[in-house]
């Protein structure tokens, strides 16, 4: 398992957009060891178009990497890495914690994955009351397949964005709602809460 990390001076994720380094590293018998170094050549590009293609330099640089760890990614950088492919984990830590947090919650994903490969996430979802408008109750899937997460559960169905509006019913907010959504272009908005759930919608945000 290879990951590349954005660090800093000191050791700590860091923004794409600051001057730092690009680190790749991978595990190897329970420990990890840096296979290579180098400046992060993003925060000298001059220009929108000069930005684009340092990110696509920095993704062309990494053949056998598909994994990201940066304090932060967002816009353009988060479209490119995220179109070849990489999974992205926004994590503000030293570098050493980060990969071991990022290590532990693939494998985790690995495993569920396994698990959730014979069932039919789709069936939880169903049609809401306008056309595009679709409903999906997190508690009641939650129940039936506790080894699913709400991540698990949601996350393809949210990316393709083949909807309006998603109302997901839930007993609490994600966490990772605030991170990632606003990342590949929604928002939500609380639109109904009782004593033990509350529904959430998700939409596409505005273009700026």
């Amino acid at each position: 398992m290879q990951i590349a990390v954005i660090e800093n001076n000191e050791g700590k994720t860091h923004s794409i957009f600051e001057p730092g380094f690009l680190a790749v590293y991978e595990h190897e018998n329970k420990e990890w060891k840096e296979l290579s170094r180098k400046e992060n050549p993003v925060p000298d590009a001059q220009g929108i178009a000069a930005v684009r293609q340092s990110l696509s330099d920095v993704v062309e640089s990494l053949p056998h990497v598909r994994i990201l760890i940066a304090s932060d990614l967002s816009g353009v950088a988060f479209s490119i890495f995220e179109s070849a492919g990489f999974e992205i984990f926004l994590v503000k830590s030293d570098a050493a914690s980060a990969l071991a947090s990022v290590r532990k919650t693939i494998l985790e994903d690995q495993k569920e994955s396994e698990s959730a490969n014979n069932v039919d996430i789709s069936q939880f979802f169903e049609h809401g009351t306008n056309k595009g408008d679709f409903v999906v109750n997190l508690q009641q899937a939650q129940m039936a397949y506790p080894q699913l997460s709400s991540k698990k559960i949601l996350l393809d169905h949210v990316k393709r964005g083949e909807f309006n509006r998603l109302d997901v019913i839930v007993s609490h907010t994600p966490k990772w709602f605030d991170r990632e959504l606003p990342l590949m272009g929604f928002q939500y908005e609380t639109v109904n809460i009782l004593p033990d759930k509350k529904t959430l919608r998700v939409s596409h945000a505005p273009l700026m």
